[in-house]
């Protein structure tokens, strides 16, 4: 009879560690695909849109700026 106890506690324990195993991975594998924690990649390309858009608008501000002062001295002339 105490061998039969020990082999059920084997089975029964095997079968709650691999039913919380795959509990723990489903967990995590939804966590990581969530949009509030995108991958690292992801991440990247939008930091080099923002860093490419905020450098075209330097850049349309600065050609801007370099009209005007050609119109300048242009009238000035």
């Amino acid at each position: 009879m105490n061998n039969k106890v020990y082999k059920a506690g084997v089975v029964v324990s095997s079968a709650v560690g691999a039913a919380l195993g795959w509990a723990a991975a489903s967990y995590l594998d939804k966590k990581r695909n969530l949009e509030e924690n995108p991958p690292l990649l992801a991440r990247m390309r939008d930091f080099e849109q923002r860093l490419y858009h905020d450098g075209f608008q330097k850049s349309t501000e600065l050609r801007e700026i370099r009209q005007e002062v050609e119109n300048r001295i242009a009238e000035e002339k």
